[in-house]
């Protein structure tokens, strides 16, 4: 195992940020990089800024409300437009932004899935979020949606009925929040969706629910493991981790491949929490987000769960947990960076990322 030389993104006095674990922090061509700044992590007030990937030409493009939990979740989508979260007249929304003309392609008020695939953004519509979707017209119910980035179409893909029947046709139960579902995300050939829904049976790990968008099958974990991303078209990377006194146990996590029914199918690495993988699924990253813990980042080649790098965060447990600044490790589209968030106070974060070819 060995250290390695963390590289903060940008300088000066704000915090900066950057979104969930897995999102994507590049364009995809590679040039450009996409984070949030926040003068005070107490507040919501945050901006989202654009530079390119050899840390020149900073440029802020637009001011949201949100807090520190994932940030605004600033994503590409393609090489030119970012997605990113806000909250406006305190209902949540998402806003596709043109960084290369500075201007706002629409928003849409619902809650934006992981990340894009392809050219598709999944994301979620409830009943305070209907009447304020008066530009788009097929927008006229709550469920899950997906959006064509490059041509805005919108089209439905499941209904409430029908993610209830998930949990309902397997013997679980449901409750009112059960389709408020999150971390939608598309699998990379978009023939299914996959989401986290709360069940009650399910209280301290929740469900992860599927849908072959084709077939209409559908697939459900009951107390999954956590922070969950497609591996392939089939299955997913995920944290396993396990509740021993009451409390989840950082110790006994590890980071593993899951068909979409739940079997464990391969170890990938050790200890983790918030994960993801290069895109060619050599390497594995996760953080020891657990409280008692310094939420160290580590980098796993397949298999293996003894760490290849070790990425030392110091123990800062207020920002960590009162202002929910965590790691989210993210690999670069090319896979040659790890990016994540790094507290260097209670007060402060850097938005940093690491060299693949310095370890590996």
């Amino acid at each position: 195992m060995s250290n390695v030389k963390i590289n903060k993104i940008c300088g000066g006095e704000y915090s900066t940020l950057i979104g969930m674990n897995g999102g994507d922090i590049e364009s995809q061509d590679g040039t450009s990089i996409v984070y949030a700044a926040k003068k005070d992590l107490s507040e919501p007030y945050t901006e989202i800024w654009i530079c390119d990937r050899d840390l020149k030409g900073h440029r802020k493009v637009y001011t949201v409300s949100c807090m520190n939990h994932n940030g605004p979740s600033a994503s590409f989508v393609d090489n030119n437009t970012v997605v990113f979260r806000d909250m406006k007249d305190d209902i949540p929304s998402f806003i596709l932004y043109d960084v290369e003309r500075n201007e706002e392609k629409c928003r849409v008020y619902g809650k934006m899935g992981h990340r894009v695939s392809g050219e598709l953004f999944p994301f979620s519509v409830r009943e305070r979020q209907l009447d304020k979707n008066g530009a788009f017209p097929k927008i006229d119910r709550c469920g899950v949606y997906m959006m064509n980035v490059r041509t805005g179409e919108i089209t439905f893909l499941i209904s409430d009925e029908e993610m209830n029947d998930i949990a309902l046709s397997r013997g679980y139960g449901i409750k009112p929040n059960t389709c408020d579902v999150s971390h939608l995300q598309l699998s990379p050939d978009c023939s299914a969706v996959m989401m986290r829904m709360g069940i009650p049976d399910c209280p301290t790990f929740g469900a992860l629910g599927c849908m072959d968008l084709t077939t209409r099958k559908t697939h459900l974990i009951p107390d999954k493991p956590v922070h969950q991303l497609w591996f392939d078209n089939d299955t997913y990377m995920a944290t396993r981790q396990f509740e021993i006194d009451g409390k989840i146990d950082m110790a006994t996590s590890y980071i593993a491949r899951f068909s979409k029914d739940g079997e464990e199918l391969e170890v990938l690495g050790g200890i983790g929490n918030h994960i993801d993988g290069n895109a060619d699924r050599t390497l594995f990253a996760g953080d020891r987000c657990y409280p008692g813990y310094a939420t160290n980042v580590y980098v796993y080649e397949r298999g293996n769960k003894t760490p290849i790098a070790e990425i030392e965060i110091d123990d800062l447990p207020e920002i960590v947990w009162k202002k929910q600044v965590h790691p989210n490790p993210s690999f670069s589209g090319n896979g040659k960076r790890l990016y994540f968030n790094c507290p260097i106070s209670n007060d402060r974060t850097e938005a940093s990322f690491i060299e693949i070819d310095e370890i590996y």
